[in-house]
């Protein structure tokens, strides 16, 4: 086996490091990326019960657990538009 002089040597292991630390990146942007959508999509909930419990009051729980059950983020964009508008729970129950 043949030995690197310290300038390759150092090289290496600086060109190994770079490349590790590059492939862990991606990875947790995405991670990071799935807990940001999470805690926006979690606070938009809130903020659509808060919305109906101002507006009319206590939200029956199977109302609220329908809310917390929603997972996608553009549903939940027109739900919290439709809190702001709607005339009353029950009409905010049939969308």
């Amino acid at each position: 086996m043949m030995a690197l002089s310290e300038e390759l040597q150092s090289s290496f292991e600086q060109r190994l490091a770079n490349y590790q630390e590059g492939r862990k990146m991606p990875l947790l942007s995405n991670i990071e990326r799935r807990a940001v959508e999470r805690t926006q999509k979690q606070t938009r909930k809130q903020d659509i019960i808060k919305l109906l419990q101002v507006r009319f009051g206590n939200i029956p729980e199977n109302l609220e657990y329908s809310i917390n059950q929603i997972d996608d983020t553009s549903l939940l964009e027109q739900l919290f538009v439709s809190a702001i508008s709607v005339n009353s729970l029950e009409d905010f129950s049939q969308l």
